[in-house]
């Protein structure tokens, strides 16, 4: 084989290789591939909130749902939790549900809330919450975690980190807007 035909044949198996591999992991990386069954079972699920009442994940089903991992200890988390705020109530009547999920003790739950005077929901998940943050899409289990769930109960985006405020609404706009 000529050394030209040879390359072509080399730069189409490569090219060939290359998209079936970028087409595997869109597949495998969508947002309804990070946490359909995943938020199926977090909507199966109940957590105390910080009063110490029992709260089921279910009440939010069917609506768009802003879950937020965070903790009282985690400087980002703790800065990030009046934007929340705001957007619930600016989103609320619109059908936004925006709830907090701590990784965290009760106790200081509570006293965070209350002296943040937060209205938001503020659920207590402890350490069991950062598993539940790996199944919707956070393989480090990290903090701050914020996930968009829709009313299908599909996963359509996910934010590691300091979610800014413009971000958020930006996802929340685009959908509904449409």
């Amino acid at each position: 084989m000529n050394p030209v035909r040879r390359r072509m044949l080399l730069a189409g198996v490569g090219a060939t290789a290359l998209a079936g591999g970028a087409g595997l992991a869109l597949y495998h990386f969508r947002p309804d591939a990070i946490g359909t069954a995943a938020v199926a079972k977090l909507f199966a699920q109940s957590f105390n909130d910080a009063q110490g009442q029992p709260q089921a994940m279910e009440q939010w089903k069917g609506q768009w749902l802003v879950l937020n991992f965070w903790a009282t200890w985690c400087t980002p988390c703790v800065e990030e939790m009046p934007t929340l705020q705001q957007v619930a109530r600016d989103y609320g009547s619109r059908g936004v549900a925006v709830v907090g999920l701590g990784i965290d003790s009760p106790s200081a739950i509570r006293r965070f809330q209350s002296e943040l005077k937060l209205e938001l929901p503020l659920l207590v998940a402890g350490i069991g919450g950062t598993e539940l943050a790996r199944e919707l899409g956070n393989p480090s289990g990290a903090l701050p975690y914020t996930v968009l769930i829709s009313p299908r109960g599909a996963v359509e985006q996910a934010h590691l980190g300091l979610l800014r405020p413009e971000l958020l609404r930006s996802w929340l706009d685009a959908r509904l807007n449409s």
